[in-house]
């Protein structure tokens, strides 16, 4: 590949991020309008918050995957969309263990039904424990391999 190459596809690559963050700002944005006409304006808020603080990271993680390449972990560049062979399989192994970990839980609250536990806290809890579960994972196959 040229160096003419190379930039021209720096550059789709650059303004196809820039479509992607401005994307999901405004499917953010617009979401919580939506859940806000309906009548919830605190779930909206969360809506506002929690997804312009993923765009905001996500930002953030590309912008320190082009300043610093040298210095970035795997998550930042994975979540800057410039992951290696590594890191995609970094990424796979963990989702791999998420997957499993998620098979397990849907049967232990299948189970629990039985038990008389509440199904509304089976499933507030759930996310929680998926939420654990990636980032354990993630940390411990990053380490592995």
């Amino acid at each position: 590949m040229s160096t003419h190459d190379r930039s021209v596809a720096t550059h789709k690559t650059t303004v196809g991020w820039y479509l992607t963050v401005s994307a999901a700002a405004v499917l953010d944005l617009g979401l919580a309008l939506v859940v806000d006409s309906a009548g919830h304006p605190d779930a909206a808020a969360g809506i506002v918050t929690g997804g312009l603080l993923v765009v905001v990271l996500a930002s953030v993680g590309r912008w320190r995957s082009v300043r610093a390449v040298d210095r970035i972990g795997t998550a930042t560049r994975i979540a800057a969309g410039r992951a290696d062979e590594r890191d995609l399989r970094v990424h796979e192994g963990a989702l791999a263990v998420v997957g499993m970990v998620a098979l397990v839980l849907s049967g232990l609250a299948s189970a629990a039904t039985f038990l008389d536990v509440d199904a509304v806290a089976i499933l507030r809890v759930m996310p929680f424990v998926l939420v654990a579960a990636t980032a354990t994972a993630f940390v411990i196959v990053d380490r592995r391999s």
